[in-house]
């Protein structure tokens, strides 16, 4: 008899209100965990917008010159040390047209830079390709190098470079690929110009 009366007291007035507890705080629990998680993402995410910015870099000319001639000089970056030779030391390539894989060797310290080619269009005069390694404080680098007919014998050339530079080497790196950038232009000028 006494269990039977105390039973329902024990459970009402202390494992009850003990089991509802422990329920409180595994729900509390779970939404701590789901606002701590959806903190961490966003606070992850802000720091990688603010560590790494993009930039894009274009450099043109115009050329009088026999066409045929300069497109398949510049559309084939094995020539890269030909045609920059005061930054590339030298070049390997593996493959032909789009898929290939061009190898750089830097002037300056030997370093090894390797070349993707995605896109190559003789007829339009377009090639794209995309750096899979690097040294060089970057990332996401794809560039575009066209021909354009402005007249008879009268063509531009663009050079045009997207990358992500980690924060702090923005700078820095705009100025490197845009100097890459006029060498291999004005080199190109110098070499094919006809006029």
């Amino acid at each position: 008899r006494i269990l039977a009366i105390a039973y329902p007291f024990v459970c009402n007035n202390y494992l009850f209100p003990i089991w509802n507890y422990q329920k409180k705080l595994q729900v509390m629990d779970k939404h701590k965990i789901i606002i701590l998680s959806l903190f961490f993402v966003s606070v992850c995410n802000i720091g990688i917008a603010q560590s790494v910015e993009k930039v894009k870099v274009l450099n043109s000319i115009e050329i009088t010159a026999n066409a045929d001639k300069v497109w398949t000089a510049i559309s084939n970056l094995c020539n890269l040390d030909k045609l920059v030779p005061e930054i590339i030391e030298q070049t390997e390539m593996v493959g032909n047209g789009e898929g290939s894989i061009v190898t750089l060797t830097l002037k300056s310290n030997g370093a090894k830079v390797v070349e993707k080619i995605t896109n190559l269009d003789n007829k339009k005069r377009v090639l794209s390709y995309e750096m899979i390694e690097t040294p060089m404080p970057l990332s996401y680098y794809k560039a575009t190098i066209s021909m354009v007919t402005l007249d008879y014998d009268k063509y531009n050339i663009s050079f045009d470079s997207v990358f992500k530079a980690t924060e702090g080497n923005n700078e820095m790196m705009t100025n490197t690929i845009d100097n890459f950038q006029k060498t291999f232009l004005t080199n190109v000028k110098k070499i094919y110009n006809e006029k």
